[in-house]
């Protein structure tokens, strides 16, 4: 359970990261405060699908993009799906 959380919290950032919004930026869109926000970043398991649904709609994403694991590469917030092996 907790490598699922990781690779969710690893998608919002590098999807977040990927438009280029800050996590600042993000609560000002949502009207949240940015600790609300990064909160949901850091503790996924904490997110309502709702919530999940506005940032989609946000980032531009579609809400399953949140769950699939990827393998993320930060240094160009590329995302790369996970190959079944």
């Amino acid at each position: 359970m907790k490598d699922k959380l990781k690779y969710i919290s690893n998608n919002m950032k590098s999807l977040r990261n990927r438009v280029g919004l800050t996590q600042d930026k993000m609560a000002e869109l949502m009207e949240i405060s940015r600790v609300t926000y990064c909160d949901y970043e850091v503790n996924p398991q904490k997110v309502k699908i709702e919530t999940f649904q506005q940032i989609a709609n946000i980032l531009e994403c579609k809400l399953s993009d949140f769950f699939v694991e990827y393998n993320v590469t930060n240094s160009n917030n590329v995302i790369k799906e996970k190959k079944e092996e």
